[in-house]
């Protein structure tokens, strides 16, 4: 089935998704905050969501009725117990993914929900010529952070790499790199091992929204110096 994004954000389908073992994590409700936000607000791009959501929750019911009983240790119930209080102080839920309601805001539903304003409403700061940042969530494994990027058409960016995993989701405009052209709602996973340089497409700003881990390793000495000062 082709996968439609929503309306009045990008006419183009979906061609870049996260794999299965993301959605069986979201659905298993084993991701941090900001693995969960951005995973809820790709999903939102997806006419089959729901579908594979179900077919997630049901893969991981059936592993774990394959696993043996193990005999539980005499501390199970009071360490299970603080896990439970630790939950409940901690990050709340994301919400469920929906599709955008297509109000022309490029924010996909669970992100506009859990920032509770617009894109133009975010305090934006500079980041490099034609881009701008702004930062949204920090923590997690891996010192995660969640962040977007606002950058005007026909933008370098500087060849860089990654200390643990990135992704990156489209939400206006595009981006290509060695791997291809990503467009509103296709999310790019790259690891410890890739390094890329991206450009953002002519003739329309790119807005994205990016989860990494550890400090972005740029390539170029002028990146390297402004590092401290941009935050990434």
């Amino acid at each position: 089935m082709t996968a439609p994004t929503p309306a009045g954000v990008n006419s183009k389908p979906v061609n870049h998704r996260l794999g299965d073992e993301w959605l069986m994590a979201y659905a298993a409700g084993a991701l941090s905050e900001g693995q969960s936000l951005i995973v809820a607000s790709h999903l939102s791009y997806l006419e089959d969501a729901p579908a594979r959501i179900s077919l997630a929750e049901a893969a991981g019911g059936a592993l774990l009725e394959r696993l043996e009983a193990d005999r539980m240790s005499p501390d199970a119930l009071a360490r299970t117990l603080a896990l439970l209080d630790a939950e409940e102080t901690g990050a709340a839920v994301p919400p469920q993914p929906r599709r955008n309601a297509g109000t022309g805001n490029p924010l996909p539903a669970p992100l506009r929900d859990w920032l509770g304003c617009d894109v133009d409403d975010l305090k934006w700061t500079w980041l490099g010529p034609g881009m701008k940042k702004v930062n949204l969530w920090h923590g997690g494994p891996n010192d995660q952070r969640l962040w977007m990027l606002r950058a005007a058409p026909g933008i370098d960016i500087p060849m860089h790499g990654h200390s643990g995993t990135e992704l990156v989701l489209v939400l206006k405009g595009s981006l290509t790199d060695p791997h291809g052209t990503f467009h509103a709602g296709d999310i790019e996973e790259c690891t410890s091992e890739d390094v890329h340089a991206l450009r953002t497409g002519d003739g329309e700003e790119c807005i994205c929204l990016a989860l990494t881990e550890g400090p972005t390793r740029f390539k170029g000495w002028i990146a390297r110096m402004l590092q401290p000062f941009i935050g990434l």
